[in-house]
């Protein structure tokens, strides 16, 4: 089976001794193959977050953040309040050099002051098609202080991908409705559906590299029918269509936690 690794700017297929899946039909925008490796991605960081921080709980936040890493090419930047290992890895990095990793905005906690800091980054970004890819959590800015940044980034048609991480919400989609009337378009995306982000990731990002402005990408978390508290998982639900699908087996699934498991006690973490 080719199984994919990846580099910065893309991955590059890897001799694996397992057998691949072999389906009479696939989607051609998004390959059976690019299918597994978002899901492989989000188990390596779901595994790699656990063993860092084995009391905090990080379910929910993987395919957003698979999504749109693995779409980062060379040059482009990231921006985050902290320095993310998560991001580095998602980019390439080897698990021993996670936290030297470069393509970072340096980390402010100000969430304002560094979202204008990765607008200017944008801009000031050498060679056409590069653009800035800056994470917010949720919450950390009141709507009337999303619009003069949404504004700024859309007067200045700044390179930007800004991507609000999945969190319960009173008003699910609101900051995309705002982000839209402040001429940055706003896209609600469900935080489960892996599939459905990377869609717009790319096409988010194509549009970006062409010239044509900001975008704002609000992940939210649905949640199932009879549960209160937790969110879709966005794991279970990429395991389960790849089952259907034929596009994967127990074995395979079993193997992907297995093999990066062993590269974490290699790496001596």
């Amino acid at each position: 089976m080719k199984t994919l690794t990846r580099k910065p700017g893309g991955v590059t297929p890897t001799i694996s001794p397992q057998k691949d899946p072999a389906p009479a039909w696939e989607n051609p925008l998004i390959p059976n193959r690019r299918l597994r490796e978002l899901y492989t991605a989000m188990v390596e960081l779901r595994l790699l977050e656990k063993h860092r921080h084995p009391r905090r709980s990080s379910v929910g936040a993987e395919a957003c953040r698979v999504s749109t890493a693995l779409s980062l090419l060379p040059g482009d930047l990231a921006s985050e309040a902290t320095l993310s290992p998560a991001t580095a890895f998602l980019r390439g990095a080897r698990l021993s050099h996670l936290a030297s990793a470069t393509g970072q905005l340096p980390a402010v906690k100000d969430t304002a002051a560094r979202l204008n800091l990765s607008i200017g980054a944008a801009l000031a970004s050498p060679g056409k098609g590069k653009l800035v890819l800056a994470y917010v959590q949720p919450g950390e800015l009141a709507l009337r202080e999303w619009k003069p940044i949404l504004r700024l980034a859309a007067t200045l048609n700044a390179p930007i991908l800004i991507v609000v991480l999945p969190a319960i919400a009173k008003s699910p989609g609101q900051l995309s409705l705002v982000s839209s009337t402040c001429g940055t378009p706003g896209i609600p995306v469900d935080a489960a559906d892996a599939v459905a982000l990377y869609r717009v990731v790319q096409e988010s990002m194509l549009r970006i590299r062409a010239g044509g402005g900001p975008v704002l990408m609000e992940c939210i978390p649905f949640q199932p029918t009879g549960q209160k508290s937790l969110p879709a998982d966005p794991i279970l639900n990429m395991r389960e269509s790849l089952l259907n699908r034929k596009l994967a087996t127990e074995s395979w699934f079993t193997s992907v936690q297995s093999r990066f498991e062993a590269r974490l006690v290699t790496a001596g973490m």
